[in-house]
C-alpha cells in the first residue's frame, strides 16, 4: 500500500476557485477541493481497502483547518457507523485508532521530494490533531 498526492493542476479539470488553501505546520500550503472531500487530495493505492482508506484519509485531511467541534462530530459519526458492540467506543478511543493508522501511513508515502514533504506534513498535522483527543 502507498499514499500519493493528487496534484491540483490536473484534478478533474478543476479551476483555482474550486479549491481552498490551508497552511500546514511546515508553512506549505495544501489545496483542498471545496466539494470533493472523499477523493481529494490524497489517494491510497495497492490494498483491497484502498477506496475506503482513501475516503477516510481525505476526510481527516479536510478537517485540518476546522475547529475541534468538527473533529468531535467526525469521531462521533465513526462510532455511530461501527458495526458490532460499541460499549468501549469513545471519541478518545476512535481518535487513538485513527492516530495509529495515520502513523502507519506516514511510512508509505510515494512521490517526488517536495510532494513527499507535503504529504508527510499533512499526515503529521492530522496525527497531532487526533492526539489532542486522547
Amino acid at each position: 500500500m502507498h499514499i500519493i498526492w493528487k496534484r491540483p493542476d490536473g484534478f478533474q479539470n478543476a479551476l483555482p476557485n474550486d479549491f481552498r488553501r490551508i497552511q500546514l505546520s511546515s508553512g506549505a500550503q495544501l489545496w483542498l477541493h471545496l466539494k470533493e472531500t472523499d477523493w481529494y487530495p490524497f489517494q491510497v493505492n495497492g490494498d483491497w481497502s484502498q477506496e475506503e482508506d482513501t475516503k477516510k484519509l481525505n476526510k481527516l485531511i479536510n478537517l485540518l483547518d476546522t475547529p475541534d467541534k468538527s473533529w468531535s462530530n467526525f469521531l462521533e459519526k465513526q462510532i455511530e457507523n461501527k458495526i458490532g458492540p460499541k460499549g468501549e467506543m469513545t471519541n478518545a478511543f476512535v481518535a487513538e485508532e485513527f492516530h495509529q493508522w495515520i502513523v502507519e501511513l506516514q511510512q508509505k508515502v510515494k512521490g517526488t521530494t517536495w510532494e513527499l514533504e507535503i504529504v508527510k506534513c499533512a499526515l503529521l498535522d492530522v496525527a497531532v490533531r487526533l492526539k489532542s483527543f486522547f
